[in-house]
């Protein structure tokens, strides 16, 4: 477990694959994950930064280089890189994107290596699974399926239930049930009679409305990461859900002995503290029905987690029932 930590502090970055069609909705996801309004920097393979503009036009000229890493100021921790995706079905883009992630495989530094591939795919066209897409899945690392623009199957299945001749109350009723069914009919079945499976699947409605979030993509994954050095580095770097930074510095806390080895952990998960003026509060309470990971010596424990003003203020308190 310490040597999680050690690794943890020697890298600083998370590097995740976006992958999507054209409209599948990346940026937007990319966005709401970082918390920004604006457009990611972006850099080529050394760190040097690329005008925006260079980008745009070679983009126009059909031009693309997944190379290319894209940060976003708000949390530069994250390091990005896009791939156009399958489009047409074309054997050069699959071999591109699949070389990139071999060869990132490949590199023994940690840190240049790829952790996530994210991949979109979004739910209100006519097309549900490209051939290229269906043969794509071999890869050894975890790839989490992206179902976007859930709300866009949703106006298709009313449209369908008012096709059929019903009612514009009962077609609203049932909107949301059958494409539900249609998402696992036309995505999920096909995805799982494919060889190599993705590792999870999220589905996410329109992104662009305020009330949206990531927390669930964030959360699936974290699950997806065996390995203890990665899901550290994830869940630290991340700053949508701060229950989990708590879930997981308490479920290691549980595993150590001594007070600095508890408040070792606890803080490593929390390195993002030290931005923000402020913190609320925070008290997860762990009953013996809800973890599982605890022993039995512990079972009867409740567990408390402040995380206060300044990083260093942060406090475990343990006490036994």
């Amino acid at each position: 477990m310490h040597r999680a930590i050690d690794v943890r502090s020697k890298i600083s970055h998370f590097r995740i694959l976006i992958i999507g069609r054209a409209n599948a909705g990346k940026t937007t996801i990319l966005k709401k994950v970082c918390n920004s309004v604006e457009d990611p920097e972006i850099y080529d393979p050394d760190g040097n930064k690329i005008d925006p503009e260079i980008v745009r036009e070679s983009a126009e000229r059909g031009e693309h280089n997944i190379e290319n890493q894209l940060i976003f100021k708000s949390n530069p921790q994250f390091i990005f890189h896009d791939s156009r995706g399958f489009e047409g079905g074309s054997a050069d883009e699959i071999e591109k994107v699949t070389y990139f992630i071999r060869k990132r495989a490949a590199t023994r530094e940690l840190s240049n290596q790829l952790h996530a591939i994210w991949y979109c795919l979004p739910t209100d066209g006519n097309r549900p699974l490209l051939e290229a897409e269906d043969r794509f899945f071999k890869t050894s690392v975890p790839l989490i399926m992206i179902f976007t623009k859930f709300d866009g199957l949703v106006t298709k299945a009313f449209q369908q239930l008012r096709a059929e001749g019903k009612k514009i109350p009962a077609a609203h009723a049932g909107k949301v049930q059958l494409a539900q069914q249609m998402l696992t009919t036309n995505y999920r079945d096909q995805l799982n009679s494919v060889e190599f499976k993705p590792s999870a699947y999220v589905r996410l409605d329109d992104m662009r409305l305020e009330q949206s979030n990531c927390i669930e993509l964030i959360n699936e994954t974290a699950k997806t990461l065996n390995d203890d050095a990665l899901l550290l580095l994830f869940v630290s770097v991340q700053r949508n859900n701060i229950n989990l930074c708590i879930r997981w510095a308490v479920r290691w806390a549980l595993a150590e002995e001594g007070l600095t080895s508890v408040v070792e952990w606890a803080l490593a998960y929390f390195p993002h503290v030290r931005d923000v003026g402020a913190c609320s509060v925070h008290l997860l309470q762990f009953e013996s029905a809800d973890c599982a990971t605890v022993t039995a010596a512990t079972r009867e424990c409740r567990f408390a987690v402040l995380a206060l003003t300044d990083f260093s203020d942060a406090i475990i308190l343990y006490s036994t029932l």
